[in-house]
Order: structure tokens, then sequence, then C-alpha cells
């Protein structure tokens, strides 16, 4: 797998690989991803796609991925307001049932090129309530656990635990607690990639209670465990 980019302010991760085979998983950022050679099956609990070129999957969607001997780009992006939702509509590429596919390979380069540079151009990170934002801000910043951090959001936020916790899913999809999880990912890998440490060394550093914690926690979201792609990564520089 190369790491073309992987902007944590942004909110974009971008990769390329040559096969994906991953179990059953859910992340809180929307996924694109492109077949420039051979094609790719989707798999999510109601329904299987197969021999596409082509797919968006939105955020916190339970799906599934395979592909072997192709050319793939596959591109993260933390969506938490309206603006790419909007764009979608304007490609006339809308989300159904949290997916969109396409199996003709002429324009979907073009399609591929237009998401990433819309996001690119835009604050699609910026969620619409300034509540949830400062949630927000405070969990990225943070290496601690769920109940250390809850007192401080609970200071910023002037809510209750249970209130901002419902306005939190209502807006994000998922829970506070689980998206800690994925800030804690994020700083992990962002720390593999740009200081070279060990996956032992980036989840005490990142607030796992050990190597096996993350894993654990990064098979949830991506469907595959972090030692097979990290072993064989390599770096765009």
């Amino acid at each position: 797998m190369k790491i073309i980019e992987f902007d944590i302010v942004k909110g974009i991760f971008n990769f390329k690989l040559t096969e994906l085979n991953t179990e059953f998983h859910a992340h809180p950022v929307l996924e694109v991803i492109i077949a420039y050679q051979g094609t790719f099956t989707l798999n999510t609990p109601e329904q299987e796609f197969k021999q596409l070129t082509f797919a968006i999957i939105d955020s916190n969607i339970t799906h599934k991925l395979k592909a072997e001997d192709s050319t793939l780009q596959l591109l993260m992006i933390e969506s938490r307001n309206s603006f790419f939702s909007g764009f979608l509509d304007r490609l006339k590429t809308p989300l159904e049932n949290g997916v969109f596919v396409e199996t003709n390979s002429i324009s979907v380069s073009i399609l591929f090129n237009q998401l990433l540079d819309f996001s690119r151009k835009n604050d699609l990170a910026m969620a619409q309530d300034e509540r949830v934002r400062k949630c927000i801000e405070i969990l990225n910043g943070a290496d601690l656990s769920y109940h250390e951090m809850m007192p401080e959001i609970r200071s910023k936020v002037h809510l209750s635990e249970s209130r901002m916790s419902h306005i939190f899913k209502a807006h994000i999809g998922i829970s506070i607690k689980k998206f800690l999880v994925w800030c804690k990912l994020k700083k992990a890998f962002h720390l593999m990639i740009t200081e070279k440490v060990s996956l032992v060394e980036a989840s005490h550093e990142s607030g796992f209670y050990d190597q096996a914690h993350l894993s654990n926690a990064f098979k949830s979201m991506f469907g595959i465990t972090p030692s097979k792609e990290y072993n064989s990564r390599t770096l765009q520089l």
C-alpha cells in the first residue's frame, strides 16, 4: 500500500494499492474507491456489487471490499457537513442506501479527481453544530480515556454527558466513545508515518492500552489488521 496523502487536519487520507480483502467494518469517514486496472467487489449486509470500477461509500456504512491483481486508489474523507452531499447531488451521483457504484471505467477517473479536488478546497471536516465542533476539537487533541475526557467536554459545551452524547451521535452518526477511537487511530498512524515509530510505540503514545488494543480497534474500523498494511507500506515523499 502506498500512502499518497495523510492529512489529519483536513481529514483526507489517500492511498494506492494492488489488492484489498477486508472483513465487514464501518468507519466515520466517507470512502471513495476507484479501480484503474481490474475491478473490485463491494458487499453491504443487504447487497453485493461485483466488477466495480468505482464506488462511494458513506460514513458509518457497514461494508467489505475485495480486489485482487488490480490497481486501486482509495480516498477517505472526513465529511461532517452538507457540502459534500450537495456536491454529489450536483454531479448526479447520489448515495442510495449509503452507496454509489459504477461499472463503466470510461469517466470514473475524472469523477474521482473532481471529488478529491473538491475535498481539498473545502472544509468538509467542520461540523455544523458548534457544540459538536468543540467536542471534536477536544477528541482530536487528546490521548486520554473516554471517562477522563468527558469532564472537559462537559465544561466546554455546558451540557450533560447524556445530552451531548445524543447531539453528537445525531450529527456524526456514531457515539463519542467510538469517535474517540477513530481519533486515536489517526494519531497512531500519523506517528508511524511521520516519525517512523513502531506499532507498539504508536499504541502507547496515542492512548491505546497496548498494540493488541490498537489492532482490534483498527480491524473494527477497517476490516484488516494494521500490521499487514503497515509492514508493506511505502511513502510518497
